[in-house]
């Protein structure tokens, strides 16, 4: 009999996760993907090289720098000023990726039991205006918003910069991560390019300025940083992509 209560207990969890799921998928349901530059929504956890937008004098893609004279020492996200270096790739994970695998029931030999089913790619798709952390591959941090001193400012006055650095923790989202957040917005509709904005919604509590990742030129060298009067023109490249692409070039 308490086999039956416990079985029935399951089934009534069960039940609850998948109306969760079913509500969360419905307030969703315009979720538009995010497209790479072949028109492929682009995956979690999958390699891609985030360029400009802007070609022929807009820079190349983004990698890892440090900023002298900064009191911080924190490695910063820098955009290479060659337009045909693509930079160093980078993973999406998004907010629900922590819950990205729900409760099945299976049965063998006879009993059933619950399970966790993996999510399918489409599931597993990046969308736009969705909380995600951007890291660079095989690193164990994500971009994080820091503010700094622009190095600009005279000693009589105190200026400072949101720069994007990279050394956020990955997951965990809350009060203790909410500058660790980041959203991919589209800003065309004839093409696949897209703005990076920074107002994150993974803490109700937390006071956010919200703002668009643009370019700042310092001692000649561009530095991503957090504003709300500039915004910059990304695009999303496949890894594999482009290294097909660098083939072609160098045989044709």
């Amino acid at each position: 009999m308490w086999c039956r209560c416990i079985i029935f207990g399951l089934l009534i969890l069960a039940s609850v996760f998948h109306t969760e799921a079913i509500v969360g998928s419905s307030s969703h349901h315009q979720a538009q993907a995010v497209l790479d530059t072949d028109g492929n929504q682009l995956q979690a956890g999958r390699e891609y090289y985030i360029v400009s937008a802007i070609r022929g004098g807009g820079g190349g893609g983004v990698t890892i720098g440090r900023r002298e004279g900064s009191s911080s020492h924190s490695p910063t996200v820098r955009q290479h000023s060659y337009d045909m270096n693509l930079g160093s790739p980078v993973t999406f994970t998004p907010v629900s990726n922590s819950s990205q695998e729900i409760l099945i029931w299976e049965e063998l030999d006879g009993v059933q039991y619950l399970r966790l089913r993996e999510m399918s790619s489409e599931e597993n798709r990046i969308e736009e205006h969705t909380d995600l952390n951007i890291g660079f591959s095989g690193s164990k941090r994500v971009w994080q918003v820091e503010e700094a001193n622009n190095g600009r400012s005279s000693s009589s006055s105190s200026q400072t910069t949101r720069y994007v650095t990279l050394r956020g923790q990955p997951g965990q989202p809350g009060a203790s991560t909410v500058r660790n957040w980041f959203r991919i917005e589209r800003i065309s509709k004839s093409n696949p390019e897209y703005r990076i904005a920074y107002c994150p919604s993974v803490c109700e509590s937390c006071h956010v300025e919200c703002g668009n990742v643009g370019i700042m030129e310092e001692n000649e060298t561009r530095w991503l940083s957090v504003s709300q009067h500039r915004e910059f023109p990304f695009v999303f490249i496949r890894k594999g992509k482009a290294l097909q692409e660098s083939v072609k070039a160098q045989n044709g």
